[in-house]
């Protein structure tokens, strides 16, 4: 298990201690990453550090016991661990914030997962993929969810499915034991392979309507869990939150490839011993460029976090508009950190296209985590085109 040093004081700030903590099992995790890759999923022993650092209970509320501190925390801690490994960073994030999905359903159901540590490490699948028909006391949830990341180490799965009402199909994420869901080895992918993003599978199984929440609910921040707790945490939306952090991911990924870089060049440039400028113009360029897309899109990403927590820590909300630009943020930093990965390939040449390379790695991670569908930009800025033409938000999109 890698040492987590505590740099002096970062005791009395809980904020600070879980960045630095990040920070400590970057270089650790980015040690393990080609393993990580060969397994389809992370090692025990990664999966044993992110527990004992504290990172998923980062969301989780204070009266269980848990951290309860904020989502510019997690976009910190996502970016500082990505500059080691993506995929690792990608399942810590995810465990992290469906804790903070847990604390949105009742307080029994609360009491339930919280009741033990350590918390929840919990897959979760928005799309609506199963069905759920309505029984005395609860629900009967058949189908098979995509995409279910940090899967092969849960002890808790959330999933999203399409209940039937009197007034038609209702979306609603339900949650189960991972004894009552059977796994199916899909992920089989070029990138983000350590995620472990394979499928969840049940069949006919009964859930309690105490742990179940609609969807909606969860899109506006005014779940069962919003009543149970004071802090105004509980009561922001979802799909701002899940796409600022996923676009941590890419941020730090492309951060750690500008850094790995620049190391690479200079022991290059001093070996060589009489390097001139001119002979590395093309890296410099590459160098450069990259550097202002990647400070442009950190202060766009650390902006609109700031903003999205002081606004509901003041007791407002977000419009449909305002949570349509947070995926238009999410999706400019992705795309802004794909590119700049690419520039800065280029300088490296060949050389970083070794499969036991860091830098094809990040490539190949980048670019998976630009297809997602909340962060693909087509979607992302056609949304806020439509909404800024006075069209609104279509019903059926979720921002």
């Amino acid at each position: 298990m890698a040492q987590v040093e505590n740099p002096g004081n970062v005791e009395e700030n809980p904020r600070e201690e879980l960045l630095a903590a990040a920070r400590a099992l970057a270089p650790a995790v980015a040690k393990r990453a080609g393993h990580a890759e060969e397994l389809r999923e992370l090692p025990e022993e990664t999966v044993a550090d992110l527990v004992a650092s504290g990172l998923p209970e980062l969301l989780v509320p204070r009266r269980f016991g848990g951290r309860e501190l904020d989502f510019g925390t997690l976009v910190g801690a996502t970016t500082e661990l990505a500059r080691g490994c993506a995929s690792t960073s990608w399942v810590m994030f995810n465990y992290a914030l469906h804790n903070w999905m847990v604390a949105m359903y009742p307080e029994e159901t609360q009491r339930e997962v919280f009741a033990e540590r350590p918390y929840g490490l919990i897959p979760a699948t928005i799309p609506p993929q199963g069905r759920a028909r309505p029984v005395p006391g609860g629900y009967r949830l058949t189908g098979r969810w995509s995409w279910a990341s940090g899967v092969m180490h849960a002890d808790w799965a959330m999933m999203c499915a399409l209940a039937e009402t009197r007034g038609g199909p209702e979306a609603r994420v339900f949650l189960l034991p991972m004894s009552e869901v059977a796994v199916r080895d899909v992920w089989h992918t070029s990138g983000m392979r350590a995620t472990g993003s394979n499928d969840m599978e049940v069949t006919d199984r009964y859930v309690p309507e105490r742990r179940s929440v609609r969807m909606l609910d969860m899109v506006e921040g005014t779940t069962p869990g919003a009543a149970v707790h004071d802090s105004p945490l509980y009561r922001c939306p979802l799909i701002p939150t899940f796409v600022l952090a996923a676009a941590a991911v890419s941020l730090g990924t492309a951060l750690a490839l500008a850094d790995d870089l620049r190391d690479h060049l200079r022991e290059r440039i001093a070996a060589q011993g009489n390097a001139r400028p001119e002979d590395t113009r093309g890296a410099q360029l590459r160098i450069g460029r990259a550097g202002a897309e990647l400070r442009a899109a950190r202060l766009l990403l650390d902006e609109t976090v700031t903003r999205l927590t002081r606004t509901y820590g003041a007791g407002g909300t977000y419009t449909p508009a305002e949570r349509a630009s947070c995926r238009r943020t999410a999706s400019y930093v992705v795309g802004a950190a794909r590119s700049a990965a690419d520039r800065l390939c280029e300088a490296l040449g060949g050389r970083g296209q070794f499969l036991d390379s860091p830098f094809q790695r990040a490539q190949r991670d980048l670019n998976t985590l630009a297809t997602h569908k909340l962060l693909e930009p087509d979607m992302s800025y056609t949304l806020c085109g439509r909404v800024e033409l006075g069209f609104g938000v279509d019903p059926a999109t979720w921002v």
